[in-house]
């Protein structure tokens, strides 16, 4: 039974190739313990600050982009190692700052101790500008649009799923989450650091379905330049929630967990309390429907970071009443298929809408949007290289009056992957 349910988190056009990668991989069918790849591509991007503040400027410009991946068993399979490695060149023709540098290093550690207790251990790191690379955490996509500069976020942790009886288990659990930007604006904003224990009691109901209590005790700590600014938003959260895991056929499978959040805010002297109870939801159901081919649908709501200056600078704002954060729902959507065993095909999808937390008249209670997708097609030539094309449209909306966050931006990448 499955008893993690990712963080939501922005899909790409980066995404969509590694989905297509893995398909046709499928298709040949076996595997190896390492993979080295590299892509070379071009692309049109029709605004390429994803900001209202900025002149619109559109940009044709090229990517190089090597990388490797480990999948170690040892110990006899007991232990696997796994670590990944991207690195993304982007060159844009027509920008002041011509070259975007992006790393991103996954890496985790499974071991299973006996056939009760199992640990995995994992750490993800990213360097980059794009919402789809930033924009991860306890909370979804706190960052909406491109942020400039030299920015990072780490997402590490472990669960410990131990068998304690025939038909009980638990799954205890630690998440890290640090976030760093390099221009002040996003840096008052959301630079944190996430804590985030938890434990799943779950009882195995039928061999294909199990129930369960979840628990998590979240610790955010916004610690940007300017922390007499940032720290009112610091919050204490639990979230309860009940479970349930089902696999409704070998190729259906659905995990859900549904419950509260209470958000216990910092206080402070002549500031409006937000303390308070919200939903909690997050769900996901996956569907392989042929060799190869598969989609995922899921949901979240919860308490999330928001872009937001503390005072709301944009549409006002007031002393007594600083934006705490963003109540967003947001749905997400991963369809892969092979149309040949050459031919594959992916669409991409999220959506989040957020509401916003304090800000006074004008600011609390309105909302934004921000909406990505994406659509690839890859040709495979050779048993080693592989030929893509991919469009991806990203958009923010936003109720506050002259919120210059408003962008829509369209990109096309036409290039070639090798793998080996």
């Amino acid at each position: 039974m499955k008893h993690l349910i990712p963080s939501v988190s922005a899909l790409s056009i980066g995404a969509a190739s590694l989905a297509v990668t893995t398909a046709l991989q499928a298709a040949e069918g076996g595997a190896k313990p390492w993979t080295v790849r590299a892509g070379i591509s071009g692309f049109y991007n029709d605004n390429v600050y994803t900001r209202n503040d900025l002149p619109k400027v559109d940009s044709f410009g090229f990517e190089l982009t090597p990388g490797f991946s480990l999948n170690l068993p040892v110990n006899d399979g007991q232990t696997v190692v796994g670590l990944r490695y991207d690195y993304l060149l982007r060159y844009f023709e027509n920008r002041e700052k011509s070259v975007d540098h992006n790393h991103v290093v996954d890496a985790n550690l499974s071991h299973n101790f006996n056939s009760r207790f199992k640990l995995d251990v994992f750490d993800s790191f990213a360097q980059a500008q794009e919402p789809q690379q930033l924009g991860q955490g306890a909370g979804g996509a706190g960052i909406l649009f491109r942020a400039e500069g030299t920015n990072f976020r780490n997402i590490a942790g472990f669960d410990l799923t131990s068998q304690l009886a025939e038909s009980w288990s638990a799954v205890t659990g630690f998440r890290n989450n640090i976030f760093r930007f390099d221009e002040l604006a996003f840096a008052q904003s959301l630079d944190r650091v996430e804590y985030l224990p938890s434990v799943n009691l779950r009882y195995q109901v039928a061999p294909t379905s199990s129930i369960g209590l979840f628990y998590q005790y979240g610790i955010t700590d916004f610690d940007g330049p300017g922390a007499n600014v940032g720290f009112v938003r610091d919050v204490n959260s639990h979230f309860i929630a009940a479970t349930i895991d089902h696999d409704f056929a070998a190729n259906l499978t659905g995990s859900l967990r549904g419950g509260i959040q209470y958000n216990d805010f910092a206080e402070f002297a002549g500031v409006r309390d937000r303390d308070g109870v919200a939903p909690y939801v997050d769900g996901q159901l996956t569907y392989g429907f042929l060799p190869g081919s598969s989609l995922t649908v899921g949901v979240r709501h919860q308490l999330t970071a928001t872009d937001v200056g503390i005072l709301g600078t944009v549409g006002g704002g007031l002393f007594s009443d600083p934006i705490r954060g963003s109540s967003a729902t947001s749905g997400r959507v991963s369809l892969s298929h092979s149309f040949t065993p050459k031919l594959v095909g992916s669409i991409n999808g999220l959506y989040q809408s957020g509401t916003f937390i304090g800000g006074g008249p004008g600011i609390d209670g309105q909302g934004d949007g921000y909406a990505s997708a994406d659509v690839t097609l890859s040709y495979r030539i050779t048993q080693n290289i592989s030929a893509r094309a991919s469009y991806a449209h990203d958009r923010v909306d936003s109720d506050l009056v002259n919120d210059l966050r408003e962008f829509a931006r369209n990109r096309v990448v036409l290039g070639v992957n090798f793998t080996y």
